[in-house]
């Protein structure tokens, strides 16, 4: 294939999509997703320090967050390494859910 070529196949699977705005919604969203995690993680640091309580359904949150981040990198690039990371994400995701449900 000639140059050419490659670049006409490139245009006709790219027409009718904005790659800036994709991959702009795409850092949008692993900011927002980081931004939740810090944000719940300055709540879960306040309730045990101002209040004596530990709140674990907020870490359940942020490990939730994480969980999904990972399996939507890992279905979208089959990337075993996402899937290893969406794999521990949900295992902590499913201790910490269990230890707010109980009550710990």
């Amino acid at each position: 294939m000639d140059k050419e070529t490659i670049l006409e196949m490139s245009r006709q699977e790219n027409k009718d999509r904005d790659i800036a705005a994709l991959e702009a919604g795409t850092k949008a969203s692993r900011h927002a997703i980081i931004s939740g995690v810090i944000f719940a993680f300055i709540l879960w640091v306040w309730q045990v320090i101002a209040k004596g309580e530990n709140n674990v359904s907020l870490i359940a949150l942020m490990m939730f967050f994480n969980m999904i981040m990972q399996f939507s990198l890992y279905f979208s690039l089959k990337n075993k390494k996402s899937l290893f990371a969406a794999l521990c994400w949900t295992f902590a995701t499913i201790i910490y859910t269990a230890m707010a449900i109980i009550g710990f």
